[in-house]
């Protein structure tokens, strides 16, 4: 492993470091003990808290080699500003790596922009093994041309994808067990987000799920959500002027209106389905008390609960004879029935009585539809 000449630092622990600064700017700034885990996970050892600052700095060098101002040749003598007298009155711009003063102690921030890098990343990385052997030659300063631009190429890359992922995070919410399989509506989500994204209107023909009616609709597009396997458009339907939810398999056809725009309602937010256990009573955004269900299921079928989360508020306790306890802590547990039904006789419900009710309603139907078919 090749460790910098003059630091003794090494690419892997440097490049980990800014990476746990970045990641962990957004919250506040990284801690020294979470960048000590970040160098010991490169390097195999835990260092000082001097070796993380040396490396800090060496990154602030590498972002901008005069951040810390410029350093007289031997034999020149400093001004009383501390440079060299020629561009005395250039002002030296602040590190990208900050460090802040808390509570719990001091954190370090990345605060410079994602600057976009010229170079194409393949050529960049050819540059740089055609460099590597000569680091220490002739071609130093040049090798460290290329790490430079490397460094921005990946910083650019990284900002990309964190703007991504907080865009996904913003607009689409995934619960429930098993993967999501978006790929038999894969060309209707990236329509629905790309008319999120640039706060487009869209037209649809929508098969109505309780009566298979084929509709025509226009609506605003808030989110989506992935409940069980299924995908779901949370928008504001014009014909309705309601909030409602539609399941992504019964849009027949999507078209996103480009000559239309819309804002979010204020305040919009897609948290406040963490809670549901289905979507649909939560068309127009109910914001219900969650409660408590309670749930026991028999030796055998108790393991199932140990190994699959159905929701994320479920808790299993163990019971005497391999049974258990399963807890949910849910809104719209009405929509619970159908899936407590293909348990069978392996699932009992213990409260609320009001489920129970409704639950032995609708077996009670199931079965007199049995005997009218006899």
């Amino acid at each position: 492993m090749i460790a910098y000449a003059k630091t003794g630092d090494f690419p892997e622990a440097l490049v980990k470091i800014l990476l746990t600064i970045m990641m962990n700017s957004s919250r506040g700034g990284a801690t020294m003990e979470e960048l000590k885990e970040a160098y010991q996970e490169a390097r195999g050892s835990k260092p000082s808290s001097r070796t993380i600052m040396r490396a800090i700095r060496r990154l602030n060098l590498i972002f901008d080699p005069l951040v810390y101002g410029e350093t007289p040749e031997e034999g020149e003598e400093p001004d009383d500003e501390g440079c060299t007298g020629e561009g005395e009155n250039m002002e030296t711009l602040p590190p990208m790596i900050q460090t802040k003063r808390t509570k719990d102690g001091f954190r370090y921030l990345y605060t410079g922009e994602y600057p976009r890098s010229s170079l194409d990343a393949n050529q960049v990385l050819m540059m740089t093994l055609g460099l590597y052997t000569q680091q220490r030659g002739l071609l130093k300063d040049h090798f460290e041309s290329v790490i430079r631009e490397m460094m921005r190429d990946m910083l650019a890359r990284i900002n990309a994808y964190q703007n991504m992922y907080q865009e996904l995070e913003k607009h689409v919410h995934v619960s429930g067990y098993g993967p999501a399989d978006p790929g038999r509506n894969f060309y209707k989500i990236k329509e629905v987000m790309r008319a999120i994204r640039n706060h487009k209107r869209i037209r649809m023909e929508y098969l109505r799920v309780y009566d298979g009616t084929l509709t025509r609709r226009e609506v605003e597009p808030y989110g989506m959500i992935c409940r069980f396997n299924n995908w779901y458009l949370v928008a504001h339907c014009l014909q309705q002027q309601k909030r409602r939810i539609f399941l992504m398999d019964h849009v027949k056809q999507l078209k996103v209106v480009e000559n239309s725009s819309f804002s979010q309602p204020e305040g919009f937010d897609l948290n406040i389905y963490n809670s549901a256990w289905g979507v649909w009573t939560m068309d127009e955004g109910n914001k219900a008390e969650a409660e408590t269900v309670r749930l026991k299921a028999i030796k055998g079928i108790a393991e199932r609960f140990k190994m699959v989360c159905f929701h994320d508020s479920q808790k299993v306790k163990m019971l005497e004879g391999d049974e258990a306890e399963v807890t949910f802590k849910v809104t719209g547990a009405v929509e619970m029935i159908p899936w407590l039904m293909s348990w069978g006789a392996t699932v009992q419900v213990l409260e609320p009585q009001w489920l129970k009710d409704q639950l032995l309603q609708s077996l009670r139907e199931t079965i007199g539809v049995y005997e009218a078919g006899n």
